[in-house]
């Protein structure tokens, strides 16, 4: 019911009403993993970081084998500052999904927090070969090949992410 009511809600576009439902239907349920992990991932849409942490750590616990939960988790404690629990979170969603390019850009930055820029350049290398075409992936690889003196490294990852930020800045124009 309370699911019914958010997809209401949604479509009538009252966010904060979606998401009331969505947290209610959390609480009638509160060993469904797929609950929580809807919730958390709808605080992180509204850019409520601090606020998904929670159920997104229930849901980690209910569904320890799912990557998307593992990575969203860890991308949060980061975004909180929560920076070394963020990494063991990272690491596990990067080794129940190798391909999934996010985890490692996030487990890059995350490195990158903590001093560690050996780690940092070889999981947003790894990013930028799965996400070829992210701007903030190069852009952040830039800035680990400079932390370990890789500036010619540091300057070619940085032109990357200037010409793909001129892309999207072409595509744009098209689109308008």
């Amino acid at each position: 019911m309370w699911l019914q009511l958010a997809r209401a809600e949604k479509s009538l576009g009252h966010t904060d009403a979606t998401l009331n439902a969505i947290a209610k239907a959390a609480q009638v349920s509160p060993d469904s993993g797929s609950m929580l992990t809807v919730l958390g991932f709808s605080y992180i849409n509204l850019n409520r970081i601090p606020q998904a942490i929670p159920s997104l750590q229930r849901a980690a616990k209910l569904l320890p084998n799912n990557y998307l939960v593992q990575s969203q988790l860890g991308y949060c404690l980061m975004t909180a500052g929560q920076t070394d629990a963020a990494i063991g979170y990272l690491r596990k969603g990067a080794s129940l999904n190798s391909s999934y390019g996010p985890v490692w850009e996030h487990l890059g930055v995350a490195y990158q927090k903590r001093g560690r820029h050996r780690n940092a350049v070889d999981a947003l290398e790894k990013a930028t070969r799965l996400m070829p075409t992210s701007r903030y992936a190069w852009n952040h690889l830039a800035e680990a090949y400079q932390a370990t003196g890789r500036s010619a490294d540091a300057q070619r990852a940085a032109a990357r992410a200037q010409q793909l930020g001129g892309a999207i800045a072409k595509a744009n124009k098209k689109k308008a």
